[in-house]
């Protein structure tokens, strides 16, 4: 057996640990490499957009640039995506999401591809969206074209994907904590030891190259700010509450719009993005790009209440039309906008009423980051994680457990709305359904539970390879006919049936009819090698059989077959057995 097809085999099993932190760690590296590209193609091309100005600053340009900015960068984003084909398109945290639900974590690279360019000029061209979705994508597909590479099993590939997921928040925000929580919250959907340690270590190395190449900086410059008393703490309830109905409002309107302009060619609802973010920006300048020049400014409390609630509502009509309408962008730095400036307007009226127990509104505005964020993306730990590592402060998770759970709550029990990328892909005709038993089998692979004592041989036999064969001791035999696997039947059949002829007064056949013989037989499935447990039952419903073999293909035409898998077999892997005491 070849090296790399002993460490598939390794990998395919729950405890492959090691090795699995190792790919992770490299998985790490191209998703940091793919972001830090990502992000300096996107503001090289902001500064040919407009190179009187810095990089992002849309406030300091004329009304004319933007206006026609977006217009003229969502019509071309529109018209390249158009003369694409339909599944071509399909990038973001959304397709991350429908490939590790449907497709066992397999990115297509030329999705990716395509998400850095339209990505790139989106972002370029003041368009209402962010970069982390993104780079969620491009740090995802990293990771699974990694994995896709070295043909590693399908449960290793999920991981992977959570790798790179983790390693994309944590270079967008340097937030390394932040990103492996993320990863796991909405990307992997599950806590368990083997995804958590190569997530971390592909989180702490996005972490590291984004320091090298952009420095220790976070990506909010956040003051040091205390709550002031106690006494708040019922206000923040009164935050979770607003911010939550508000975080309920963006997705209905987000899924509405998408349901009612799926259908519509794609070039057109690029260009509608860019007319509704260019009319809007004409007034509002800050609703351009991802915003964190004003989300810093809301934090030094230099916006007066005005400002602000005319940023919130133009922000909200201005990724409503962009993540409706399928524009390439991610929406967690807009919900980040979003919530900094609820926060701020809530703080600015606690201040107002109770100028003696609130703190000041840029304190509400960072916990209004987290959120909105957390309402938004169902995320409410990532959420946390990145307000605590953001501001370095202990102190603002008190008030940010509060607000988060209450706005959670209000969005799921009282609203009975999923999160935002669940809701839009729903809303495309995508359903996501998750269970227990489907997440467990998913960490399997099959290469981890198969029998590997097979023989395997054609329908018909002679005496002398039978007893031969029987000498290996296998305990199945995998039947052939016309070279495609049909039967799998026990080697101790075949045992008895050949006891019998000896003791038998006729004559022995020269050869023997597997398919034919005193046995019990089962009909078999086709399994590769990569699949997980859940493809394996999958099969098995399917094909209506109780065993399948498990086989990879070697070179056009060859098939390898490593080993088998009956339903008793996996059926163990989640069936509770309680342990009898011997009498």
């Amino acid at each position: 057996m070849s090296f790399f097809d002993s460490l598939r085999l390794r990998l395919g099993s729950v405890d492959a640990l090691l090795l699995l932190a190792i790919v992770g760690l490299v998985s790490g590296l191209l998703a940091g490499a793919s972001n830090i590209l990502f992000r300096l193609f996107t503001e090289s091309g902001i500064v040919l957009w407009h190179p009187e100005t810095e990089a992002g600053d849309f406030e300091g340009l004329p009304w004319e640039f933007r206006l026609g900015m977006p217009i003229v960068g969502g019509l071309l984003v529109g018209l390249f995506l158009q003369r694409l084909s339909k599944h071509r398109r399909a990038v973001g945290v959304g397709h991350v999401l429908e490939r590790m639900v449907f497709h066992q974590g397999y990115l297509p690279w030329k999705n990716a591809v395509v998400q850095f360019f339209v990505g790139g000029l989106s972002l370029a061209s003041g368009m209402s969206v962010g970069r982390e979705g993104p780079g969620v994508h491009l740090g995802a597909a990293s990771a699974s074209w990694l994995g896709q590479r070295l043909k590693l099993p399908n449960n290793s590939i999920r991981t992977l994907v959570g790798c790179g997921s983790a390693a994309a928040i944590s270079a967008s925000f340097n937030t390394p904590l932040a990103g492996v929580i993320f990863a796991m919250e909405v990307i992997i959907l599950e806590y368990t030891i083997a995804s958590f340690i190569p997530v971390i270590l592909a989180s702490v190395m996005g972490a590291v190259l984004s320091r090298m190449v952009f420095g220790h900086a976070v990506a909010f410059d956040v003051p040091s700010l205390e709550l002031t008393s106690l006494w708040e703490m019922p206000y923040f309830l009164l935050m979770g509450i607003i911010i939550g109905c508000f975080a309920s409002l963006f997705i209905a309107s987000t899924t509405a719009v998408t349901r009612k302009t799926w259908e519509w060619p794609v070039w057109i609802k690029c260009s509608l993005s860019g007319v509704a973010v260019g009319v809007i920006a004409i007034g509002i300048p800050q609703v351009m790009g991802i915003g964190y020049d004003s989300v810093n400014a809301t934090l030094h409390g230099q916006y007066g209440i005005a400002l602000l609630v005319l940023c919130l509502v133009a922000k909200f009509f201005a990724t409503v039309a962009c993540s409706g309408m399928s524009m390439p962008g991610g929406v967690i730095g807009p919900s980040f906008f979003m919530g900094a400036m609820m926060g701020a307007i809530i703080g600015f009226i606690g201040n107002i009423f109770f100028p003696e127990h609130a703190s000041s509104y840029p304190f509400y505005a960072m916990v209004g980051m987290a959120t909105m964020m957390s309402a938004v993306l169902q995320a409410p730990l990532a959420a946390l994680m990145a307000l605590l590592e953001l501001t370095a402060n202990p102190g603002i998770i008190l008030p940010g457990m509060f607000s988060v759970v209450v706005a959670n709550l209000m969005v799921t029990q009282v609203f009975k709305q999923q999160s935002i990328f669940h809701s839009l892909m729903r809303a495309k005709g995508m359903e996501f359904k998750f269970n227990p038993l489907t997440q467990f089998l998913r960490r399997v692979a099959v290469a981890g539970a198969m029998e590997r004592s097979l023989a395997v041989h054609d329908r018909h036999i002679r005496l002398l390879d039978a007893a031969q064969i029987l000498e290996t001791q296998p305990r199945w035999l995998l039947i052939r006919e016309d070279n495609v696997p049909v039967s799998l039947m026990s080697a101790n059949d075949l045992a008895r049936y050949l006891i019998e002829q000896e003791s038998s007064e006729e004559p022995m056949p020269e050869t023997i009819d597997l398919l034919k013989i005193p046995a019990d037989r089962q009909n078999v499935s086709a399994v590769y090698l990569q699949a997980t447990l859940e493809e394996v039952l999958d099969s098995l419903e399917r094909d209506k059989t109780n065993a399948a073999y498990v086989f990879r293909t070697t070179a056009p035409l060859t098939e390898k077959i490593y080993g088998v898998i009956t339903r008793e077999t996996l059926e163990s892997y989640y069936t509770y057995r309680p342990v009898t005491k011997p009498s």
